[in-house]
């Protein structure tokens, strides 16, 4: 038997060239992503390493946790071609209470309207008392950018909705001043009367009820003598699901928090990526392992609206232990504290501090905080300069605001269940969930692995509908 010796001629020359130039290329490749040429999101820290500027803009830029798809609220929209009539206007005024409930109450008035085949005033809401918190009730009307964008609003509701009509006014809407009487008050829940815990039993009938409604007042409808329905403020009867996930999570979108509030919030980010070097990427809606989200609802307009001899987590002790608990299961050492009461966050830093001493050393304390201090942080701390007496100036609500935004883009976020804020903050990052439910972590309210409403429902002496009427 025959056997070939190896060979040497030019092919495998060749070869052997090619291969050592395709080992120096791979080489020289591995040096440049090393170098940091090549972007790489999970490695490079460099990604963080931006100008406050380009942080800024690409940190107001992202709307949380996605863009707003106007499809699902076009489907809604347009179900029923015949809808919008004219000669029919509503309105929206003196919505109250704090930003969750506000911003909840606006949302539900126009999905009324959207029902009803109205046209829309530009809603508006009552100014809370800046020298008593307690009093959200007040004959105080401030526009829709006390709060909120007015021009996103338009142009949302305007592509999403583009049937329904917008006014400034009502003295706006063709032929007001020949309109068939004065405003007539409706409330959206009237029609059923008693209705289940998860809301009205019927949304989609709510149409027919309404031109049902408006037979009986004697009332038909015509351009040249309008109508307006003037909506008045209910809690949580509408089921905010019924519509589908989709629009569920899109239509809470049309309402955008002011732009200087989201500067603001920027800029409160920002400060925290550079003075605590956290790895803050302004362009996702959620960073690992950056910052804590602690909301505090301890205000004296909670305390007196939730006694804490009945209500446990109206509790200072209560509340702080929840927050210190879930804190040291996430391993993060910089808390950003929401509360529009700075005694309360002074007193909380304060138990965090005994609380790592004292349970440093019984290994209650994952190694993420063992042994070092945890930092409390809020938006007067980080906002310095223009910016911190921008903020001064602004009123209760919006510089609530502020934290909102804040809240969205924690590690982790933890508040009560018997407040809008913490629910409208854990339902919208919910969207980014892998857990269809809101309690597939052990929670009977709601915890995943972005949020945590803390405690059980046997904790509170009852627990309002959140879950299933607020809009993300």
């Amino acid at each position: 038997m025959s056997t070939s010796s190896p060979q040497h001629g030019p092919d495998a020359k060749g070869a052997v060239a090619l291969a050592v130039a395709l080992i120096v290329i791979w080489t020289s490749l591995i040096n440049i992503r090393q170098s940091g040429f090549f972007y790489h999101a999970e490695s490079s820290q460099e990604q963080y390493d931006v100008p406050e500027s380009v942080f800024i803009k690409e940190a107001m830029n992202v709307e949380f946790p996605a863009p707003i798809d106007y499809k699902s609220i076009q489907d809604i929209c347009t179900r029923n071609p015949s809808n919008f009539q004219p000669g029919l206007l509503f309105s929206c005024e003196e919505q109250h209470g704090g930003i969750g409930m506000i911003r909840n109450e606006v949302l539900k008035c126009i999905r009324y309207a959207i029902h009803g085949g109205g046209a829309l005033v530009i809603p508006s809401m009552s100014k809370r008392n800046p020298k008593d918190i307690t009093d959200i009730e007040t004959t105080v009307e401030v526009p829709l950018e006390y709060l909120f964008e007015r021009e996103t609003f338009v142009e949302h509701l305007t592509k999403g909705c583009p049937g329904m009509l917008l006014y400034d006014r009502a003295e706006d809407f063709p032929n007001y001043a020949q309109r068939q009487r004065e405003p007539i008050h409706l409330l959206g829940g009237q029609f059923e009367g008693e209705y289940p815990r998860t809301g009205l039993r019927y949304p989609r009938q709510w149409r027919g009820f309404f031109d049902s409604w408006l037979n009986e007042q004697q009332i038909r409808l015509s351009p040249e003598t309008p109508v307006h329905i003037k909506i008045e403020q209910s809690f949580l009867e509408y089921p905010v699901h019924d519509d589908g996930d989709a629009f569920s999570r899109d239509f809470g979108k049309i309402l955008s928090f002011r732009k200087d509030t989201q500067a603001l919030a920027a800029k409160v980010l920002f400060e925290m990526k550079r003075q605590f070097a956290l790895p803050i990427d302004p362009t996702k809606a959620v960073n690992p392992n950056a910052f804590y989200g602690a909301h505090l609802r301890l205000e004296k307009d909670a305390v007196e609206a939730w006694d804490p001899e009945e209500w446990r987590y109206s509790r200072m002790e209560d509340q702080f232990q929840q927050q210190f608990q879930n804190l040291v299961q996430t391993g993060l050492s910089v808390v950003y504290v929401a509360s529009g009461n700075q005694t309360v966050v002074d007193l909380f830093a304060a138990y965090l501090e005994r609380r790592l001493a004292a349970d440093s050393g019984s290994g209650l304390a994952k190694d993420g905080v063992r042994n070092r201090n945890v930092t409390v942080v809020t938006k007067y701390d980080l906002l310095q300069g223009d910016d911190r007496r921008q903020l001064e100036k602004m009123t209760f609500d919006q510089q609530a605001l502020v934290d909102f935004l804040i809240m969205f883009k924690a590690s982790a976020f933890m508040g009560v269940a018997h407040s809008s804020f913490p629910w409208t903050v854990a339902l919208r990052r919910h969207e980014l969930s892998r857990y269809a439910n809101y309690a597939n972590l052990g929670s009977d309210l709601l915890k995943d692995e972005y949020s945590t409403i803390m405690g059980m429902r046997a904790d509170y002496p009852y627990v309002d509908p959140f879950e299933y009427g607020i809009w993300p």
